[in-house]
């Protein structure tokens, strides 16, 4: 009986399932909720590294997600900045998170990405 439910239940699932960049994302989120950042941040250049540079043949919910995984690794370098004293480190994450953001305002201009930006260049003091 139980494993009777459990095929109905996978045959249920099945339409749900997600493609795999929008898996790579779901896995990066959660990642970053367990504070394994390394993995998340695996996930997130996963999905960027699939794409072209060119965004013009990519759609809008596509380009969002290129958006939404950009400013999630400028999200994750920002607050590795916060986690070491060495100003070098700082530095370094601070040009990624910098990068990061930029790239995901200019994908897909949002006030949450804005904002992010803007925090990212005030710790740059910039």
């Amino acid at each position: 009986m139980k494993k009777i439910i459990f095929i109905i239940a996978t045959i249920l699932m099945l339409p749900s399932c997600n493609n795999k960049h929008e898996l790579n994302m779901d896995r990066a989120a959660l990642f970053y909720e367990s504070g394994e950042y390394e993995n998340a941040m695996l996930e997130y250049k996963n999905v960027i590294n699939d794409y072209p540079s060119d965004i013009s043949s990519l759609d809008n919910d596509t380009i969002r997600m290129l958006a939404n995984a950009h400013h999630n690794l400028a999200v994750i370098y920002l607050k590795r900045s916060y986690e070491t004293q060495d100003p070098v480190e700082i530095s370094s994450y601070l040009d990624q998170a910098n990068y990061e953001a930029q790239i995901a305002y200019y994908l897909y201009p949002m006030d949450v990405y804005k904002n992010t930006l803007d925090s990212i260049k005030r710790e740059m003091n910039l």
